[in-house]
């Protein structure tokens, strides 16, 4: 990279930034607490089946309720959109800053770096539903789609949500077969018929899908799972969740997460691109945002709820709710959306969006945060509260880690423009040290009513 492209090419300054970016980013990061914190504390199977610790403290199911219903897909779904977006805003500058062949190396190599981070997380800090894998595959993507015209991106996040939509087709079309099969061998025996060996073979595998849709507490790999997280050395706990993170990030990466990152970072493209993120929007857009997502996710979500609930989480039931998951996510995401929006734009509240815009400043780091501080308080070789706290006392943990997040972005921007995970991902994409201080002042005002969302790109 020659001398002059390596100054265009240079990281975004403090001066450059959009605030209400950098707000709705801060909230979003915080926000995937509130579904990761299930995972972080006990076996992913008691979020995907609380009534098996139904007796529990801390009101499991009800708490599982609440969540499933008004945070479920949401904010993972608006850090994507949020991650799209900024994508797009990286790109126009750097192509306006720098020759395209540059633009695109450090775009490539930022891209590629991250998913670098993903796996350390993973496999270093031992989260294994890290998102960053598929964040950095899906924009590196991004990169020779992010030219199309609006109605092609349509259609390529149309069929990227169609796959696991055909997924789901698929899989409720086995599980009723699977149903119907283990009915008629029961019906056989009630009339005295004898089962053979095909009969029992059908009736042991829908028995599978229930065990596995109604996971019992006491179950023994569970109960292993559970005492191994919770009391295990270091060594023990990283090897248990490297093979979780082995699954993960290539099975369930491939199969559903990747083109969940990858629609959602296209929908963000698109709302930038058409500026609802870039430029100020009159009032009546964010009423439409809340009103319309909320309108329509809030009733699928308690519909989706409800049917689990009255159901008892039934392996068909289960799979039959996720066919209008993406919409009721995408729905209650841009109702959220709406609410940041009207919040940035609105004259009250100026310190929390300062705190808010430092934790989207320093997004990265208080992601990864999370994995440390949370392992820390959940795993063996830490507090070791890993099964111990379920239903609504996580959340005071969750509040605790948001303010420790809040505090420790708003104290670290007071000195350095920069935080320390971003400085080290900006440091290897640009190939050299990059200051810790802004080589420019700040501006007096970081989050001025109704110019919150001005583009500067240039």
């Amino acid at each position: 990279m020659s001398p002059h492209s390596q100054a265009t090419a240079a990281p975004l300054a403090r001066a450059e930034r959009i605030p209400a970016l950098d707000i709705a980013r801060g909230i979003a990061v915080l926000g995937v607490l509130i579904l990761n914190i299930w995972a972080f504390a006990g076996p992913q199977a008691f979020f995907d089946y609380p009534r098996a610790i139904a007796e529990r403290p801390g009101a499991p199911v009800a708490t599982w309720a609440v969540v499933h219903t008004l945070f479920e897909g949401s904010q993972r779904t608006l850090l994507s959109l949020l991650f799209g977006a900024g994508a797009l805003l990286i790109l126009q500058r750097l192509t306006a800053r720098t020759d395209a062949a540059t633009a695109r190396r450090v775009y490539l190599r930022r891209t590629g770096l991250l998913a670098v981070l993903g796996l350390v997380n993973a496999y270093v800090f031992l989260w294994p539903a890290d998102i960053l894998f598929a964040y950095g595959l899906a924009g590196l993507a991004l990169y020779p789609l992010h030219r199309l015209r609006t109605p092609v991106l349509v259609a390529v996040i149309a069929v990227a949500l169609a796959v696991p939509f055909g997924l789901r087709l698929v899989e409720v079309a086995k599980l009723r077969t699977l149903e119907a099969e283990a009915a008629a061998v029961t019906a056989r025996s009630a009339a005295g018929q004898p089962a053979d060996a095909a009969d029992e073979q059908a009736l042991a595998a829908w028995q599978a899908k229930l065990d596995k849709a109604r996971p019992r507490a006491d179950d023994p790999k569970l109960a292993e799972e559970i005492r191994i997280m919770q009391s295990g050395t270091l060594p023990e706990v990283a090897r248990r969740q490297a093979v979780s993170s082995l699954i993960l990030q290539t099975i369930v990466m491939v199969k559903w997460w990747f083109l969940d990152a990858l629609a959602m970072m296209l929908a963000g493209l698109l709302v930038c691109r058409h500026g609802l993120l870039t430029r100020p929007q009159p009032p009546r857009v964010h009423r439409l945002l809340v009103l319309g997502g909320f309108g329509l996710g809030l009733p699928l979500a308690l519909w989706q709820t409800g049917t689990l609930l009255a159901t008892d989480f039934h392996p068909v039931a289960g799979v039959t709710t996720m066919f209008s998951y993406d919409l009721r996510r995408l729905a209650m995401m841009a109702g959220y959306l709406g609410l940041i929006l009207a919040f940035c734009h609105s004259a009250a509240g100026q310190a929390a969006k300062r705190a808010l815009a430092a934790t989207g400043r320093m997004a990265l780091t208080n992601y990864l945060a999370q994995s440390i501080v949370c392992g820390l308080l959940f795993y063996g070789f830490g507090l070791g509260l890993y099964g111990r706290v379920t239903g609504y006392p996580l959340y005071g943990i969750v509040a605790l880690v948001w303010a420790l997040e809040i505090a420790w972005s708003v104290a670290w921007l007071a000195r350095f423009q920069i935080g320390p995970f971003e400085w080290l991902w900006r440091s290897a994409t640009y190939g050299e040290r990059q200051p810790w201080h802004d080589r420019q002042p700040a501006p007096a005002a970081p989050i001025p009513h109704g110019e919150a969302t001005h583009e500067r790109t240039s």
